[in-house]
């Protein structure tokens, strides 16, 4: 006996022609009948009364699709209850090549799913598809394509670059500047960036920058001084307009990252509600 002969049974109960059940359950009526007549075989007791032309519930029929409603409502209930027990014990194990995008899934992600704990880490980004495939990750955030046919990958969502520039500072006069106009400038840099800190080197080579290792230390000199420095979207929570700074977007095609997640395809069902969630709501953040 298969719940879906009692989800059958009720269905057609309801609808009282097998014709309109079978359309409701979108499977044929031929198919239907046999899946009933099954039923009807293990039970050993018929359930309809059936002439040429059609078949009614009969006295024990009209019992049992009572006592099926029961236990599909109990089948219900234990799913409900497991998941319950899944999501109290659910653990992910993330890592990402950029930190403001696992800020944001983080600070969204304990508000939906409060029972899910999530452990980051930020490797170099030549390292996640290691770390996916040997199971050492759950998910990471990745912008480079991954050409392995045991992952998956999910558009997830965007980080643009921007540039905080003293008043002073002939670029401030400007609408948007290019890595190019950076050169030679002074930059202030908290380096726990993940690849932007590469990019960063790459893009504006003579450049001289002033590290920060410590992030509260880098919020104190951003808050107090009037500096050049990095900012994303993603992280105007972080680093709020300031009083004799203007903040300007990099137009460069590499100052915009364009992230996905990615995942072991065996573990898709495991971690899907996470991924549709996170998607649909990185399109208002």
């Amino acid at each position: 006996m298969e719940l879906i002969q009692l989800q059958q049974l009720v269905v057609i109960a309801q609808e009282k022609v097998l014709t309109k059940a079978a359309e409701k359950l979108n499977i044929s009526q031929s198919a239907l009948s046999r899946s009933i007549q099954r039923l009807e075989d293990e039970l050993g007791v018929p359930l309809f009364t059936r002439t040429k032309n059609s078949m009614t519930l009969n006295e024990a029929g009209s019992v049992i699709v009572e006592q099926a409603k029961i236990v599909l409502e109990d089948s219900e209930s234990l799913l409900n209850k497991a998941q319950a027990i899944k999501n109290q014990t659910r653990h992910i194990n993330l890592v990402t090549c950029a930190p403001a995008p696992q800020w944001k899934l983080s600070a969204e992600l304990t508000v939906a799913f409060p029972k899910i704990s999530v452990t980051a880490e930020m490797p170099d980004e030549d390292e996640i598809v290691g770390l996916l495939l040997s199971e050492k990750a759950d998910l990471a955030i990745v912008r480079k394509e991954i050409d392995s046919e045991a992952i998956i990958t999910i558009p997830f969502m965007n980080e643009q670059l921007f540039m905080q520039i003293p008043l002073t500072d002939p670029l401030s006069k400007k609408t948007e500047i290019h890595f190019a106009d950076l050169e030679g400038k002074e930059i202030r840099e908290y380096t726990q960036i993940g690849f932007w800190y590469k990019l960063h080197r790459k893009m504006i080579p003579n450049a001289t920058y002033i590290q920060y290792t410590d992030f509260m230390v880098y919020q104190n000199v951003v808050k107090s001084q009037t500096i050049l420095t990095f900012v994303t979207e993603l992280g105007n929570t972080l680093h709020a307009e300031r009083e004799g700074c203007v903040t300007l977007p990099i137009v460069d095609e590499e100052a915009t990252a364009h992230y996905s997640f990615a995942f072991l395809k065996k573990n898709e069902r495991k971690l899907q509600d996470i991924v549709s969630w996170a998607v649909n709501e990185a399109k208002a953040w």
